[in-house]
């Protein structure tokens, strides 16, 4: 059998490049060519618009999960500062998890994609719920109200950031649907399939 002949690349140059240089190469192409600028932002218009809320949530839900309560205990007590609860430690801790989260939902709406903002939103509540229900945290014993806290929370921020009636009734309507609303996690995280 005879081997097939690997086609050569028609830009083996550009194929050489890292992504900070290709980066480079396509900012320059798209300030000096306003159609080529135009087509670029229908590309990534087309990326962020794919969105997918259970996704979030199974990440989100996996990255809190990951914390671990040695690290609280590492980190918390006594220090320079003055004194650490172990419970402000981890509430801290899972802050900075969310705080990724929180800033992607609000760059979309900085792009001017309030719909996807939501959906974006709809992942961490879910995600939250999701930890809520689903982890055996030891984070979660020693904040026992940091699910409920932080979704109320970053809810009120986006409906504030989002300023839109619909789309405010649209989270409200997908909160209600899935049974996030505080104290009744729901059953399943996406599906509707009911845990065994």
């Amino acid at each position: 059998m005879a081997k097939r002949k690997k086609a050569a690349s028609k830009t083996p140059l550009l194929d050489s490049l890292s992504a900070g240089q290709a980066q480079s190469v396509l900012v320059r192409l798209i300030y000096d060519d306003p159609a080529l600028a135009a087509r670029a932002e229908g590309i990534a218009r087309d990326l962020l618009k794919v969105i997918d809320s259970a996704k979030i949530a199974g990440i989100l839900c996996d990255d809190l999960s990951g914390l671990k309560i040695e690290e609280v205990w590492k980190t918390s007590g006594r220090t320079r500062e003055g004194y650490i609860y172990p419970s402000e430690r981890a509430w801290d801790m899972m802050d900075e998890v969310i705080e990724s989260y929180k800033e992607e939902m609000l760059r979309y709406l900085r792009r001017g994609m309030p719909e996807e903002s939501r959906i974006y939103c709809s992942g961490i509540l879910l995600g939250l719920r999701k930890f809520q229900r689903d982890s055996r945290s030891d984070l979660l014993e020693e904040a026992p109200d940091y699910c409920d806290d932080t979704f109320e929370s970053i809810r009120e921020e986006w409906e504030e950031a989002v300023d839109d009636p619909v789309q405010v009734h649209l989270l409200a309507r997908f909160i209600e649907e899935e049974g996030l609303n505080r104290g009744h996690p729901p059953e399943s995280c996406r599906t509707g399939e009911k845990e065994q």
